[in-house]
């Protein structure tokens, strides 16, 4: 008896903010439970050069096997976008609500760079060459075409696939579609930031309007801001040893001082954010006192001030808690350059362009950096309803990266939804699902569920 597997992708819960580009990874914790035993998987090294059958052992698990209908064939693949896999899907995320409604198997995998899916010995920048988006969605081309292949032998099933993601992975998510059509049915991308942008100020701009929500909070970030800018032409650097890492230096301190900022606004932590600096500049007149609170506000709501530094990412042997991999992809391809708005910046005034092929060039002790146009130009027809189908984007209102994003639907084919509520932040709706979720983020979730229900029809 033949049967229908539909199988769905879920990609990258590990949410970017450039945020370390702002793009650093969130991990909601409270939708993720312990990690099991790996599984391993034989990937091509290298997609693009045909004489090279050299292969390595990419991370993957599965998941809900006891939920999964054998009848209906349904599958989850979620896999993980710029960050290891720390945990997998607890009951309560979206992606298993996901997988329960379609009595879907969930298989999760670790993209080839991170965690302990090393293709190379060592991040010099020889090897970070097969670190790339492109070799990203070959890998994931292979393995769906794997175990399309195993599935029909083992169970005699037709498979049909349905990609989800998050962030960068959203963006994965929706170029699977666009790229592979042949393998994918549908994508959901959540915040996913299909547009390669150099000079990114809209970033800014939607920080400074979403921390206008909270009276006197961006007047407040102003506030921060010149206190550390003060500083820096005093020659002063006490600073860093306040913020957590005496070894800064004023290039990448002030990427880690601008994220701390943004993060918190851009993962729904807003309303925290403007609390604590009210308090500090109403309660405490000692600006260390002020810096240190900051700091470990941002050690839960941010990277770690470590992972933003000159010192480590130069540094070429594999280790978990180093930035190098993902400062390679965005210094080489994706660029998402937080500069400064073009009102009011909130950031320091020269962030802007040469600073970023500065901070790029100090990563990697040499010339590196993005060519954006070509990064676009093979994903350019993505807005087009004629060349692609089948694609529904999803954005948090308070979300700086909704401006990389598609925003406006571009025919019935490519939809986009704006999740619009206190908080509203990155990939929000692929986080817990609880019975007090606001109206708006339920609604959309329902939203995206009817819609995969439409692929899979």
């Amino acid at each position: 008896i033949k049967m229908k597997l539909a199988i769905f992708l879920f990609l990258g819960l590990f949410c970017l903010s450039l945020g370390k580009l702002g793009v650093r990874r969130k991990l909601l914790s409270e939708s993720l439970s312990d990690l099991p035993p790996a599984q391993l998987f034989d990937q091509m090294k290298n997609h693009f050069d045909h004489s090279n059958a050299e292969t390595w052992k990419q991370r993957f698990w599965i998941e809900n096997e006891s939920g999964y209908n054998k009848d209906k064939g349904h599958v989850v693949l979620y896999i993980e976008g710029e960050g290891a896999v720390r945990g997998l899907q607890s009951d309560k995320s979206f992606v298993m609500h996901v997988a329960k409604k379609y009595e879907a198997l969930v298989y999760v995998v670790e993209h080839r760079f991170y965690g302990e899916s090393q293709p190379a010995e060592n991040w010099e920048l020889e090897n970070l060459s097969l670190l790339s988006h492109d070799q990203g969605l070959a890998d994931l081309a292979y393995f769906i075409q794997k175990k399309m292949d195993e599935l029909k032998k083992r169970e005699n099933v037709d498979t049909k696939w349905v990609t989800i993601g998050g962030s960068y992975s959203g963006a994965l998510s929706a170029w699977m579609r666009y790229k592979y059509p042949h393998l994918v049915a549908g994508a959901l991308s959540s915040s996913g930031v299909v547009n390669a942008i150099l000079d990114f100020y809209e970033f800014g701009e939607q920080i400074q309007r979403s921390a206008k929500r909270s009276e006197g909070c961006f007047e407040n970030i102003r506030t921060f801001v010149k206190y550390a800018v003060d500083q820096m032409e005093s020659d002063k650097t006490d600073i860093f040893e306040w913020m957590g890492y005496a070894d800064f230096e004023w290039d990448d301190f002030w990427f880690y001082y601008a994220d701390i900022f943004v993060e918190a606004i851009q993962y729904g932590a807003r309303k925290d954010l403007c609390e604590l600096l009210q308090k500090q500049l109403s309660e405490t007149q000692v600006w260390e006192e002020r810096l240190k609170a900051l700091a470990e506000f941002g050690t839960t709501h941010a990277a770690s001030p470590k992972s933003y530094a000159f010192k480590e990412i130069r540094k070429t042997e594999i280790n978990l808690d180093n930035e190098r991999q993902w400062t390679y992809q965005y210094c080489s391809a994706l660029a998402y350059f937080n500069t400064p708005s073009r009102y009011l910046p909130f950031r320091w005034k020269n962030m802007g362009i040469e600073y970023w092929k500065r901070y790029c060039q100090k990563s990697f002790n040499g010339a590196i950096f993005p060519n954006t146009f070509h990064t676009n130009s093979q994903y350019a027809d993505l807005r087009m309803q004629n060349h692609t189908s089948n694609i529904f984007f999803t954005n948090g209102a308070e979300d700086p990266w909704q401006w990389a994003t598609i925003r406006y639907a571009v025919g019935p084919n490519v939809e986009s939804y704006l999740i619009d509520y206190p908080g509203a932040g990155h990939c929000c709706d692929l986080g817990s699902v609880n019975d007090d979720d606001p109206e708006e983020l339920k609604k959309a979730r329902a939203a995206i569920l009817e819609v995969i229900g439409k692929w899979l029809a």
